[in-house]
């Protein structure tokens, strides 16, 4: 039994393994304590972040989720192998998801239902992997492990929560980035079994997103900066095979553009490079497109003359900057590919493509930090100093917006549960409920109860008619985007608000004739740093609701309130307020 000093001394061997353990330039004590400070920083993200994504994500599907179901429906039918394999492959939206589906598939062989909040935990281990190839890089630049620093705050920050907190994108966009890293990896020392892995590997990224067929030219292009011509003959090979293997039966989906404004893409490419400046709304355009400028500018001229050198020169192979600028290019096509088949006659900066502008951002930091070693010190306060601020605005600016879309699946699997309806995905539950309902019913998706002792003090409040004096403002329109009217419910000061990060706030609308109840989540605002640093109240007492009204049936509903607070707790208020819709 090893002694109370020895286990402390292995337990800082351990320690010093996994945050220190870099070749430092130079045994000081100050490099050590920072050193330190960042490997603790660098796990409260980390850990901070995983929260987040656990404590904002449902295990029920949201919109192109719905496509995960299906497949299993498709796989039950027992048609045969070959319409087996045909589902696994078929395009969805201008994708083929094989990847996604095979996860979802072992998912159900291994539990006989699908949980999507896995799939997004999943994707979050996926995205610490990636982090674990950014690190694996930045130690080839032989640096004290405090210069590590501004990248946890660049990656783990929710700009890009379409992402982070969405089941299929998650299982896509971030499962691609790690197969990406691994074909990186296994091309730097090809041999025929690491050539063979990296071909099985970039044909699954290339059957995971839209862009997955890039990672077979960034394979090309690291062949190419180490003079690995042998090796990219078949590797070219495999990319043209599986290109065409791709194209057969492809069809756009609905976000390809038929019509392009050729004079706005130069503008849109790069800023969707910069698109971490979005977290300062007011800005959030001039702002991204000079940052992206700045990146293409430093970078672009030097990726290219480095290119071509590396045909005429005989210079060692620089395994640090033939890896950095292969995953440069990456997410250069990666951006062009998107500027051009999402193009529209405005400029819009998606969510679920931020990953890319995140990872722009660190790249650059590499860059910078490998081309000028002697402003590295400057480089490393300032980066430091801006990442730290995309990463506190990314939380302050987004949060809402997550809690919303949570409140919403709260509620959702509720409606599901008592009407087989879903508020938040009306727009697209009508062409899915053929297989949604069997998918219930048959209990290969399970809906969780996460709301169970509603019904119970709903009944308690009627039967007493408990009913408060308080009045929402109301309004229908037109959404012209879906062309379905909606129904707005809004207060600008709510007694019972959410406060705290996992507060969840819901409006009820009660219809006592039909005995009927529905839930729709609601959406916050942040109270501002004052109050949240002298009072911990995160969220402002207002709220917004907003439904399709062709999601209820017609009639009288009384209107109210539901708080489910962070440690489950219910408040309910029913208002003296009805509204017929």
């Amino acid at each position: 039994m090893p002694s109370r000093k020895e286990r402390w001394h292995c337990l800082t061997e351990l320690v010093n393994a996994l945050l220190i353990n870099i070749p430092p330039t130079q045994k000081r004590r100050g490099q050590t304590v920072l050193n330190w400070i960042t490997g603790l920083v660098s796990v409260l993200i980390i850990s901070f972040f995983l929260y987040y994504i656990d404590a904002y994500s449902v295990n029920f599907p949201f919109q192109d989720d719905n496509t995960l179901l299906e497949h299993i429906y498709q796989i039950r039918k027992e048609q045969g192998w070959q319409y087996n394999l045909y589902q696994f492959f078929r395009p969805d939206n201008d994708h083929r998801i094989f990847v996604p589906r095979l996860i979802s598939y072992l998912n159900y062989l291994a539990t006989g239902h699908l949980n999507f909040k896995l799939f997004i935990l999943i994707a979050s281990f996926n995205l610490v992997l990636v982090t674990g190839f950014i690190y694996r890089l930045f130690r080839q630049l032989d640096l004290p492990f405090y210069y590590f620093l501004p990248i946890p705050f660049l990656i783990f920050q929710p700009q890009y929560h379409e992402v982070s907190i969405w089941a299929l994108t998650g299982l896509q966009h971030i499962t691609l980035l790690l197969l990406l890293s691994l074909c990186l990896i296994l091309l730097q020392k090809p041999t025929g079994a690491r050539i063979a892995v990296a071909v099985v590997l970039a044909t699954l990224a290339t059957f995971t997103h839209g862009n997955g067929i890039l990672v077979f030219a960034t394979g090309c292009f690291l062949l190419l900066l180490e003079k690995r011509y042998k090796t990219l003959i078949p590797w070219g090979f495999f990319m043209l095979a599986v290109l065409a293997f791709y194209l057969a039966d492809y069809t756009p989906g609905s976000g390809v553009r038929s019509t392009i404004t050729w004079s706005l893409l130069p503008a849109a490419f790069v800023a969707r490079l910069g698109a971490n400046f979005s977290v300062f709304p007011n800005v959030a355009i001039p702002a991204s497109i000079t940052w992206g400028t700045v990146i293409c500018l430093l970078v672009l001229p030097a990726m290219t003359g480095y290119f071509f050198t590396s045909f005429k020169s005989r210079r060692p192979v620089d395994s640090f900057r033939n890896v950095l600028y292969s995953f440069f290019c990456f997410i250069f096509l990666t951006s062009a590919l998107i500027t051009v088949f999402r193009a529209s006659s405005d400029l819009v900066l998606e969510n679920r493509f931020k990953i890319y502008a995140a990872l722009s951002s660190l790249l650059l930091y590499l860059f910078l930090l490998n081309s000028f070693p002697i402003l590295r010190k400057s480089i490393l306060v300032i980066f430091t100093g801006f990442a730290a601020l995309i990463f506190v605005n990314a939380y302050a600016l987004n949060t809402p917006e997550v809690a919303h879309k949570h409140s919403r699946l709260v509620a959702d699997t509720y409606n599901w549960r008592q009407h087989q309806t879903e508020l938040n995905n009306f727009s697209t539950i009508d062409n899915s409920l053929y297989f949604l309902v069997p998918a219930y019913q048959q209990g290969y998706w399970q809906v969780p109860d996460l709301i169970g002792d509603f019904d119970a003090l709903l009944k308690t409040t009627l039967q007493q008619k408990n009913f408060q004096p308080y009045h929402f403002e109301t309004k229908r329109y037109w959404y012209e985007e879906n062309e379905h009217p909606q129904f707005s419910v809004e207060t600008q000061s709510l007694p019972m608000g959410r406060q705290h990060l996992h507060d969840i706030l819901m409006v009820v609308l009660y219809n006592e004739a039909q005995q009927r109840t529905y839930l729709t989540g609601t959406s916050p605002k942040f109270a501002g740093w004052r109050r949240f640093l002298t009072q911990g109240v995160y969220f402002h007492s207002s709220a917004r609701a907003v439904l399709p009204l062709k999601a209820v049936l017609p009639g009288e509903y009384r209107l109210g309130c539901l708080l489910k607070k962070a440690d489950g707790q219910l408040e309910l208020m029913m208002t003296q307020q009805t509204v017929t819709l």
